[in-house]
């Protein structure tokens, strides 16, 4: 800098040289004239410090700094000088250099150009070293790119990042696999408008605003977003709010899909209920078992009774009302009972290829002679609608509840109208879908014909709870005495069984449609089996009993073992009356003991299965150990299959079921004594 001749100027010109010399880093005039060359001058002191170049030597030559340069640097860095010389803009810029002790140095400089005579521009440069803060930096950075890559390595886990106004930032490789965005599709695009459904909208507005005020992250807890195609997705999100000095602070979000985990909790629940229906129904067939061995003795003896007292009235007595209205009820408590077997039991069905007409049109016709003056029934059937795989008996137990639960669903005062019709239909049923179908085991050619059974009814109808609930075991709308709530219980264990496929229909005021159907025979089989005749329900006429003595054969003597009185005195008398010699035996023990001392004074022995003193099985086991060739019976309310099974081993020859026909309880004894030798049944 050129001496000045008055002396205040000189005075001031020394702090600024001080100041320049105390600066850290270097400070110096830089000047380029208009043909290129270069030179330095005014250089402060640590001009040398920083380079380990003495200020003489760079004075004498700049070539010893831009010899320093990294060659990777040197090109961009004359071309910024360039460009300031220019544009006679503020020069910046960063670049590294060897010193000449080897030492790797980052350095950024500063410089203000000024238009100087005959083309030349001269900066009055600072530059410090930067190699510290750029080593951070590159830490930084660093950090940073194993953070993304390590983010975008979490296959399950998306990760993304928000700024206070909820434009992207970050997505990672598990938010472009979960959401259907690519990062380059979501980044710079607000939150709300890609994964968040619009009714969630106010919700996270007001929980981002809560978090910018306190600085605490929005809780966590199960969502359900939204994908790009559209669709719904469960996830479990947690949030950070990150602050950094220096930078505006973020939201991230972290987002685990919980698709698969709601799926197994809904599995899980389906198969835990599943679980309690099978404990509630073992438990329910256990109750049956006990139900059905005293209720059924009752209602054996009062049906058994009522067939004797029918016998022995005349036609016209007065009493025989009363003994017929007595009867009626000893049918309906023994269809109650066959309900509660049926649907704690599931026995397997026997099914056959049948076509379903002629069966719909005798139970309709059964249904009918039953129904209530006023009741008008319409029965529409299709003369050739496709063979089905059914057991028959179990689809008229069907048809049964379904026809009459029609009927009683019309309220009194009301002219009835029920429909029924059987009709070809082509296609999937209504609401069924791929899982439905998987779930029946129907193969695809099954699914293409169907057989379809529709009752309807104008009666009261149901609402949407009433019909969410009307297979529950024991659930019933109807007023005391006209249901037990097992009927459709009872429908639905049958349809799952067949493979069938029901349609509930209904509008309260109007009343209710069932469509049943059940899908096409696929081998099409040419015999075809026809419908039994509708289920007869009554007890069957005494008027064949008789009274019958051959007086040139000996009859069959029987031991009849029970030990409940009603049981032994209903079957002496029928017995007696039938003409059998029969000795009763409240006792199994002294039962066992009388059979031990004379075994081939009885030619048959009929014992109850539940029984005080031992069961049925263990008098049967002893009887056949004392006399194995001795005809042995015994009769049980529940033939259930362990029951059968160990019969047979035992050696049990028959099994009779109580409550049944009194014919059909005679007809097995006969059956039996006409297998002895030298013996006679009193009824051929």
């Amino acid at each position: 800098m050129p001496p000045h001749d008055d002396p205040a100027q000189a005075v001031q010109v020394t702090p600024l040289q001080t100041m320049a010399h105390e600066l850290p880093g270097a400070f110096f005039h830089y000047v380029r004239d208009g043909l290129g060359n270069e030179r330095i001058s005014r250089m402060s002191g640590g001009c040398t410090a920083l380079w380990e170049v003495s200020n003489q030597s760079i004075e004498r030559d700049t070539a010893a700094l831009w010899a320093l340069v990294d060659p990777r640097d040197m090109e961009p860095f004359r071309a910024s000088i360039e460009q300031s010389a220019s544009s006679l803009k503020d020069w910046a810029y960063e670049w590294r250099i060897t010193t000449p002790s080897g030492k790797p140095k980052w350095l950024h400089g500063v410089g203000r150009p000024e238009r100087l005579p005959q083309g030349a521009v001269g900066w009055n440069v600072l530059i410090i070293d930067i190699t510290q803060s750029r080593r951070v930096d590159t830490s930084l950075r660093d950090n940073n790119e194993r953070f993304r890559q390590m983010l975008d390595g979490l296959s399950n886990v998306s990760v993304q990042g928000y700024g206070m106004d909820l434009t992207t930032r970050y997505w990672n490789k598990a938010s472009e696999r979960i959401y259907g965005y690519t990062a380059k599709e979501a980044i710079g695009k607000n939150l709300l408008d890609l994964i968040i459904p619009e009714d969630m909208h106010d919700g996270v507005l007001a929980e981002v605003a809560r978090m910018i005020q306190t600085g605490k992250a929005i809780p966590e807890g199960d969502l359900t977003l939204v994908r790009k195609d559209g669709t719904a997705i469960n996830v479990f999100s947690s949030h950070a709010f990150v602050e950094m000095p220096g930078y505006e602070p973020e939201l991230y979000c972290i987002d685990f899909d919980i698709t698969e985990r709601r799926e197994a909790e809904a599995l899980r629940a389906q198969l835990d209920a599943k679980t309690g229906e099978g404990q509630k129904m073992e438990a329910l067939g256990t109750l049956a078992g006990g139900v059905a061995h005293d209720f059924n003795n009752i209602v054996a003896a009062i049906s058994g009774n009522v067939a004797l007292a029918l016998d022995d009235l005349d036609p016209s007595h007065p009493a025989r009302t009363s003994v017929l209205e007595i009867r009626t009820a000893s049918r309906r408590a023994k269809e109650l009972v066959q309900q509660i077997l049926a649907f704690s039991r599931r026995q397997q069905v026997q099914r056959k290829s049948m076509r379903l007409k002629s069966m719909l049109e005798e139970t309709a016709k059964m249904v009918r002679t039953n129904m209530p003056a006023g009741f008008d029934m319409q029965v529409r059937c299709e003369s050739q609608t496709p063979r089905v795989m059914a057991d028959a008996t179990k689809i008229e137990q069907v048809l049964l509840n379904l026809l009459t639960n029609a009927w009683q669903a019309v309220p009194s005062g009301r002219l009835g109208v029920v429909s029924v019709s059987l009709e070809t239909y082509h296609g999937l049923p209504p609401n069924t879908d791929a899982k439905v179908l998987a779930s029946l085991n129907l193969e695809e050619a099954q699914t293409r014909t169907w057989a379809r059974i529709t009752v309807s009814d104008n009666g009261e109808g149901m609402s949407k709870a009433t019909r969410t609930r009307i297979f529950e075991p024991f659930f019933t709308t109807k007023r005391p005495g006209l249901g037990t709530g097992l009927g459709l219980a009872v429908v639905h264990g049958i349809l799952a069984e067949h493979q069938a496929i029901l349609d509930v229909q209904s509008t309260v005021g109007q009343g209710s449609s069932f469509s049943v159907y059940f899908p096409a025979d696929i081998d099409d089989a040419d015999a075809m089996v026809s419908a039994p005749a509708a289920l007869m329900t009554d007890l069957g006429p005494l008027e064949q009993i008789g009274d019958f003595r051959d007086p040139n054969t000996t009859q069959a003597h029987i031991m009849y073992v029970d030990d409940d009185e009603l049981m032994t005195s209903l079957m002496q008398r029928l017995m007696e009356k039938r003409a059998y010699r029969i000795s009763i035996f409240s006792n199994a023990n002294s039962a066992l003991r009388e059979f031990c001392k004379a075994p081939e004074l009885f030619d048959l022995v009929i014992t109850d299965y539940n029984m005080h003193a031992f069961n049925g099985l263990e008098f049967a086991r002893a009887v056949k150990a004392r006399s194995p060739s001795t005809p042995v019976a015994i009769a049980s309310g529940n033939l259930s299959d362990t029951l059968r099974y160990e019969a047979a081993k035992v050696g049990v020859d028959e099994l009779i079921h109580k409550p049944d026909k009194v014919q059909d309880i005679l007809i097995t004894i006969d059956r039996l004594a006409k297998n002895m030798p030298g013996k006679a049944a009193p009824f051929n």
